[in-house]
């Protein structure tokens, strides 16, 4: 079954365009954060602002040997790192099994996007 992850993101309206282009680029991105009507899972728009998007993926294996997850993470790093204060535009969240396990990016939304355990909150 293997090691699972709670992931949620947010990416405010000035890089939605750079995170579409990775999306486009990349089909395996795209299948990860399509929404999935059996789980209430995957790409949300104009959830905290309009234009801004938001995905859910409960239960994933969050693994950086997948394209897909390197894809992502690199968009984040990418983001937080600029000089242009991208940090301010991005905000992901990964908690795996163990509640130790963490990755916190980003300040977008802070106050509204969080995972509590033991399910998302947003």
């Amino acid at each position: 079954m293997g090691y699972r992850s709670e992931v949620v993101f947010a990416i405010a309206p000035p890089l939605v365009d750079k995170f579409l282009a990775v999306m486009a680029a990349s089909e395996k991105v795209r299948d990860l954060v399509k929404y999935n009507e059996a789980y209430k899972e995957g790409i949300r728009f104009g959830f905290y602002n309009e234009g801004d998007i938001v995905v859910n993926l409960n239960s994933i294996k969050w693994y950086e040997d997948f394209e897909e997850v390197r894809k992502i993470t690199k968009f984040f790093e990418d983001a937080v790192n600029d000089n242009e204060g991208g940090e301010d535009f991005v905000r992901f969240i990964r908690i795996g099994e163990d509640p130790e396990d963490r990755e916190v990016m980003g300040y977008y939304e802070e106050d509204q996007l969080y995972i509590p355990s033991p399910g998302i909150c947003w």
